[in-house]
């Protein structure tokens, strides 16, 4: 894997990440352009070997060969932190070996690997979910590979559900919930995935 600078990163991969994510905030994503499918992925840890073969074999199949990985959630002024790197796909083994020597903080940290073509991203949170978007090939591609895909947001939804069971509602943020399920889901499909998770009364969603 090889490291960018600031000015490769802003000149070569930003570009491409905001055709997928105008803003990587985990809450509240923004879409880009070239987005036209988004699912949600958990439990999700990077690296994630399985995923990772899908990814490639997906995003080879649309004429990728490498990927970027860059952190999000980082601010320093530092210029000598490395935040940013590219992938060839023939070198896959240095990230799925989570080196350190290699990658810097980016385990650690939620990060977002990408297309250089701004086909698709999937943006890691610290939440344990993965936010996976792009173009339509590319998702009905990779969801193939995972038929339970669409069962994971349920999963996930039922985390709170959990919560709100034992901690009471008191205790469980879900301020950000209903616009972030409306923002990826549409607004009626939203509606449905919290009916379907008993969690209508606790999430606003408009």
């Amino acid at each position: 894997m090889f490291t960018l600078t600031e000015e490769e990163y802003r000149r070569r991969a930003k570009p491409e990440l905001m055709k997928i994510f105008l803003d990587t905030n985990s809450h509240a994503p923004i879409f880009g352009s070239n987005v036209e499918k988004v699912k949600l992925i958990y439990k999700y840890f990077p690296p994630n070997l399985e995923l990772i073969n899908a990814l490639i074999d997906s995003a080879s199949n649309l004429g990728d060969s490498s990927l970027y990985l860059s952190i999000v959630n980082i601010v320093s002024t530092d210029t000598s932190v490395t935040k940013n790197w590219e992938i060839p796909f023939d070198k896959i083994s240095a990230y799925l070996s989570a080196d350190i020597d290699s990658s810097g903080m980016a385990y650690q940290l939620e990060n977002v690997i990408y297309s250089p073509q701004g086909k698709w991203a999937l943006l890691y949170t610290f939440e344990k979910y993965g936010v996976l978007a792009g173009c339509e090939q590319f998702i009905d591609d990779f969801s193939r590979k995972f038929p339970d895909i669409d069962r994971q947001i349920l999963d996930y939804l039922g985390l709170f559900q959990e919560c709100i069971n034992s901690e009471g509602i008191g205790r469980v943020n879900t301020t950000w919930l209903g616009s972030f399920l409306k923002t990826v889901y549409g607004l009626n499909k939203a509606r449905k995935l919290l009916e379907k998770t008993s969690l209508e009364e606790y999430v606003n969603i408009f």
